[in-house]
């Protein structure tokens, strides 16, 4: 954490060192040397770091720094510096010309402690080695003077940025900062814990579509929730697609079994609605002659392919009830001769004992015409006689005399 003294020292530090320099340089006794480094321009340096320290230490642009600072007393104070350091190094060269000029003005016992951490101090000292030589030893004291009053200026430089806002203004902003960013973790986090979160989703979600999916009930599909269907794959929505497909076929193949189901039972009962011809299609004429006992002759040369709903499980029934119907369908008897194998099967079932008409017709018919055949002898009447006694023959049926006499003779004739 930033502290006030931190941000002070931070410019104090960068902006003396120039005068320790200076000190050490002559400690070392390079006594020009230690005079030039205290020039305006290593001093001006020297602040100037120490500035962008400051700066750099609070986080803030060097202007705010330099706003701080009081420079209707720094620049000046420089200034006279830079007059001073002038002359003191003008008057070092002209008594190092000398000869003997430098130690002719030693005062004995003069401590030099170039040690010390004022560079005023370190120079006055130096000066005390001079204290008889006035053209030495006053711009070397003046120049001490000038450089103390900078050193306190740099302090209270220090001092004053110890105590400015920038410190607070720094603590508050890093705060911010630590807030923001703490602020986009919090975000960062919830997003990627968003995402994960919607991740599951998505897998819990494909999960149970794929479970629909693969149910051996294709309808299954059926139950899969909206939002589940959002979070399909590409692939899955192409057999949920191919599934919603099959389970149609199959909802309407029930239907259709349904539906012939209920036709087979009215058809029994002898009772057709709308739907049930509308179910019935081409066979529902058909079928309406049946149930009316209205089959005509070529309705007897029907076979079970004929009938509805083969393609159901109650596509069976129909034949069996429609044989019923034919051997109640006298009108049909009365002008047939031939029969289809399959109602020629039917009619012999016990069931159908009860029902008499088709058989009444037969021996009803055969004996008449062939009375009139043996009486006309007309071949056409001949060959009609002929076709109906065979034709009641052909079911078993006892024949009378008329059609056993007129088969015999036609066979005898090979008519």
């Amino acid at each position: 954490m930033v502290q006030g003294k931190d941000v002070g020292d931070a410019l104090v530090e960068p902006a003396l060192a120039p005068i320790r320099k200076a000190a050490g340089r002559l400690r070392d006794g390079a006594l020009a040397d230690g005079i030039a480094a205290f020039s305006k321009a290593e001093l001006s340096a020297g602040l100037q770091t120490g500035i962008q320290q400051a700066a750099a230490r609070v986080g803030f642009p060097r202007s705010d720094v330099e706003k701080l600072l009081p420079w209707d007393s720094l620049n000046p104070t420089l200034e006279k510096l830079d007059a001073a350091q002038l002359k003191a190094a003008n008057a070092y060269r002209e008594q190092a010309a000398s000869v003997g000029g430098l130690l002719t003005g030693f005062s004995r016992g003069t401590a030099v402690d170039v040690y010390r951490e004022s560079g005023a101090l370190a120079l006055r000292n130096v000066a005390q080695r001079f204290v008889r030589d006035k053209e030495l030893y006053a711009p070397l004291e003046a120049l001490a003077a000038e450089i103390a009053a900078w050193e306190a200026l740099i302090a209270q430089c220090g001092d004053i940025l110890e105590i400015s806002p920038l410190v607070t203004r720094s603590l508050k902003r890093r705060q911010m900062v630590r807030i923001a960013i703490a602020s986009i973790f919090m975000v960062v986090l919830a997003v990627v814990g968003f995402v994960l979160w919607s991740q599951q989703q998505v897998k819990d979600a494909r999960a149970r579509v794929e479970s629909a999916i693969a149910d051996k009930d294709p309808c299954k599909v059926e139950s899969i929730s909206s939002a589940d269907a959002a979070h399909a794959s590409p692939d899955q929505v192409t057999r949920r697609n191919g599934r919603q497909e099959a389970c149609a076929s199959v909802r309407a193949t029930a239907a259709r079994h349904e539906a012939c189901a209920t036709l087979a039972t009215n058809f029994a009962a002898g009772k057709l609605t709308p739907e049930d011809e509308k179910q019935a299609r081409t066979a529902a004429s058909l079928l309406a002659r049946a149930v009316k006992l209205e089959l005509t002759v070529d309705d007897l040369l029907q076979t079970p392919q004929g009938m509805p709903c083969q393609d159901a499980p109650a596509g069976k029934q129909f034949f069996d009830i429609f044989v019923k119907a034919a051997a109640g369908s006298s009108a049909a008897w009365s002008t047939a001769t031939k029969v289809s194998e399959e109602i020629r099967k039917g009619l012999k079932n016990k069931d159908l004992e009860q029902t008499t008409a088709w058989r009444d017709e037969l021996t009803r018919r055969s004996e008449p015409i062939a009375a009139k055949a043996i009486l006309s002898g007309k071949p056409a009447d001949l060959a009609t006689a002929k076709a109906n006694c065979e034709f009641q023959a052909s079911f078993g049926f006892e024949l009378g005399k008329k059609c056993s006499g007129l088969l015999s003779f036609m066979a005898a004739r090979k008519l």
